[in-house]
């Protein structure tokens, strides 16, 4: 896509709290529901606290909908490039964040919007006093509202960020024969001065436009980092994970996997430590060097937005340190939508802010107002380096909570009590409940025409389920294309995990498929009873590579939260005969009381429901007459959910 600049200065007054004290988290608010209308960039001055240190600073990049005018052609929402920029004076103007925009077109009638959010501290010493800000779409439809606040953690980093300088930042064509992308990516000449004792590249590269092969951004093509035209590494820009995006499903070709990006995700920055290759007060150059290659129609190519950025910072603040980035589960976080919910097997991410490697961590965690347990890690974790820790079958946490509130400390690392640095040793989050399903249930799985390309003959889609041991206790594999599979499961009292994997990563249902020369169909795959026609749970089919059910048997996790789900019921048969079934979702056992009213409002029978759950309940109903009647059931939690029914023999 042509690269057309239109650029509109808004002048928005950035709030932020200045009472902060040390240990304190400050708020800075750069655009605030601010509609995206127009192709360019958007500017914004803020004013941010001066003479802080901070542990952390995470930006929150909050992407919405909003109602375009019916006359508005152009309101789209697709994948688009986004950047925000930081402009401190007197020194270069840097980009701090890349996302590209999901395929958003039904998050406005879905109500949806993401919190995404980005570590930025890198950018520390441009974030100080007052600062300007540049907001950058590239997208020639909209229909966006973007809202981007910083989150400024006081503390000590693992190192003090000195200096952000550019080496390269802009849009190249890839594939030219006459204008070589290395005519661009040059190489440049550097130097730093103590106190920096490290010094690391920083680069964002993403590629965007299809020529005739699908390059730059169907394509995998690697680059060189050189340091002193000395290659130091190498790197595929290549994302291959599309399919296991946590935002989705989306609207459009989602699921591709592209040139170091996908629909709806931040692009992940490649770092290079040049540290042994440089020293002080030396100069040396940096130098991109991009896999050869030469479109074959050079009236149609496709370009890389590249963005290298040189980063130094102080000698380690710490020896002996490990800080708690995030819990992944249990979470309502939507950016770990897919590792959630749980009833087991929480997952931490750790990184080793400590200039010594990390060999042991032991942490304690708990639902708040429970006992502690304890979970010892074991391994090898170099400096800078993160890690997500799985600690292992926890039903005994999770299986008579009192709180959706989970916590996890450290308490000890590498044999020593404690740490260097305490600040960063506690984390805590807030969840959702799994729901429970009855011991015995039917795994229906109806497969598509999709032949997978790993096991010749049979179907991509497979399916299987684990216990909190990671035990697999029944599964499904080498399915027939086109053909109904009812498999019936029956489970004792614990925590599972369904997992169904589709080995093309396309789902068992997409939109695109109307568009294949080969339609593979529509697959199916659903929980029902055993007994009845009932069905527990419906899975959409546009899942990309994976779907993921983690569920209990024989006991309820809840906190009777109103918040977390609203009750729903369905009923069956319609019309009915002699029995009425009727199928709740619920989120922690309930008291139903019902009442069935006929045509003209009179009560022709009434009943109670102890401790339901999220199955189906037969109700006697061979003492009415035929005609329209209307059930009324009343839950202990204030909610009423009314339906009407019709009985004919």
């Amino acid at each position: 896509m042509k690269k057309f600049i239109l650029l509109f200065i808004i002048a928005i007054c950035a709030t932020i709290d200045l009472s902060a004290n040390p240990g304190d988290t400050a708020w800075v608010t750069l655009y605030n529901q601010r509609k995206i209308t127009a192709y360019g960039s958007i500017d914004t001055t803020a004013t941010l606290p001066t003479g802080k240190r901070y542990r952390k600073i995470r930006l929150h990049y909050i992407l919405g909908r909003y109602a375009c005018p019916a006359s508005e052609q152009y309101c789209g929402s697709w994948d688009y490039t986004t950047q925000l920029y930081v402009k401190p004076a007197g020194a270069d103007t840097v980009e701090m964040a890349r996302l590209i925009t999901p395929y958003a077109t039904d998050w406005l009638s879905k109500g949806k919007s993401n919190d995404y959010v980005i570590d930025v501290t890198d950018y520390a010493p441009d974030l100080n006093g007052t600062v300007g800000f540049m907001y950058n779409y590239e997208g020639y439809s909209w229909g966006f509202t973007i809202t981007l606040k910083l989150e400024m953690i006081e503390g000590i980093p693992p190192m003090d960020a000195l200096a952000v300088q550019n080496v390269y930042d802009g849009y190249f064509a890839y594939g030219s024969s006459t204008d070589l992308i290395e005519n661009h990516l040059i190489a440049k000449p550097f130097q730093y001065n103590t106190p920096a004792a490290k010094a690391l590249v920083k680069n964002t590269i993403s590629g965007h436009g299809s020529d005739d092969a699908g390059c730059s951004e169907f394509c995998s093509k690697y680059y060189i980092q050189k340091v002193n035209n000395t290659a130091i590494d190498q790197k595929q820009l290549w994302r291959s994970d599309c399919g296991l995006n946590d935002v989705y499903p989306q609207t459009g070709t989602w699921l591709f996997e592209r040139g170091n990006w996908c629909p709806g995700a931040v692009v992940r920055p490649i770092y290079h430590d040049i540290t042994a290759s440089t020293s002080a007060a030396s100069t040396f150059s940096l130098d991109i060097d991009m896999e050869p290659y030469t479109g074959a129609n050079q009236s149609n190519l496709g370009g890389y937005n590249v963005v290298s950025q040189l980063i130094t910072y102080s000698a380690p603040n710490a020896t002996r340190d490990v800080s708690i980035e995030d819990i992944v589960s249990p979470t309502d976080d939507p950016n770990y939508f897919r590792s959630n919910p749980i009833c087991s097997n929480p997952k931490i991410k750790v990184r080793n802010t400590g200039s010594s490697a990390v060999t042991s961590i032991v942490f304690q965690y708990n639902l708040v107002g429970d006992q502690p347990q304890s979970y010892t890690w074991t391994g090898n974790l170099p400096f800078m380096k993160d890690t997500v820790i799985d600690m292992g079958s926890s039903v005994n946490v999770f299986g008579m909570n009192t709180s959706n509130d989970f916590e996890v400390k450290i308490a000890s690392v590498n044999g020593i009590a404690s740490d260097d640095n305490t600040s960063n040793n506690n984390y805590r989050s807030h969840f959702t409940d799994v729901k429970s399903y009855p011991a015995k249930f039917v795994v229906y799985m109806g497969t598509n025409a999709a032949t997978s390309a790993t096991n010749a003959g049979k179907n991509e889609t497979h399916w299987k389920i684990i216990n909190d041991q990671g035990t697999t206790v029944y599964s499904h594999t080498n399915a027939n294309n086109s053909t109904t599979y009812r498999d019936t499961v029956t489970l004792s009292n614990g925590c599972y995990t369904f997992i169904c994997d589709d080995d093309g990563c396309d789902g068992i249902n997409w939109w695109y498929y109307q568009y294949y020369d080969t339609n593979p169909g529509t697959g199916i795959l659903r929980f029902t009873s055993a007994t009845n026609p009932a069905i527990y749970k419906n899975f959409s089919g546009d899942f990309g590579c994976q779907i993921v059910e983690r569920f209990t048997v024989g006991y309820l996790l809840g906190t009777n939260e109103l918040n977390k789900t609203e009750n729903t019921v369905s009923i069956y048969p319609n019309p009915a005969a002699d029995q009425l079934n009727l199928l709740f979702d619920v989120s922690h056992y309930e008291t139903v009381n019902y009442t069935i009213c006929d045509v003209t409002g009179k009560q022709v029978m009434q009943g109670q429901l102890n401790d339901v759950s999220s199955i189906a309940y037969p109700v006697n109903i061979s003492g009415l007459g035929s005609g329209v009647y209307f059930v009324s059931l009343h839950f202990h939690d204030g909610g009423v959910v009314n339906k009407r029914f019709v009985i004919g023999r």
